[in-house]
């Protein structure tokens, strides 16, 4: 079996192509290092980024702003900015699909398995 380096998915040794497109007999494997660690960052970036959204929609995000974009519930008092919650948890969920990929338990059960 080999391991892809662009995604690190099983392919049969007589594989040419795997599932990813990588190229798995000419393929560059520098390069597939590198876009790998530019997706784990760009991922990080989004986790970040649905995170403070997350709390920002929580304390009442653009409540306070002279102009009202979002969707506010309020409970006892305290405003939440639906709209913004909704984004930031779509950047974090989006964010953890980009660095747990789902074929890595995969590999991972094949190596131990």
């Amino acid at each position: 079996m080999k391991t892809c380096p662009r995604c690190l998915l099983l392919n049969p040794d007589d594989g040419v192509v795997c599932a990813c497109r990588f190229d798995l007999v000419n393929g560059d494997v520098v390069a597939a290092a590198a876009v790998r660690k530019a997706i784990r960052r760009r991922a990080r970036l989004y986790q970040i980024l649905g995170a403070v959204l997350l709390i920002f929609g929580l304390a009442g995000g653009t409540v306070y702003f002279p102009f009202h974009v979002s969707l506010f519930v309020d409970f006892g008092g305290w405003r939440i900015d639906v709209g913004v919650v909704a984004v930031g948890a779509v950047l974090l969920a989006r964010g953890a699909r980009m660095i747990d990929r789902p074929w890595r338990e995969k590999v991972d059960e094949r190596r131990t398995g």
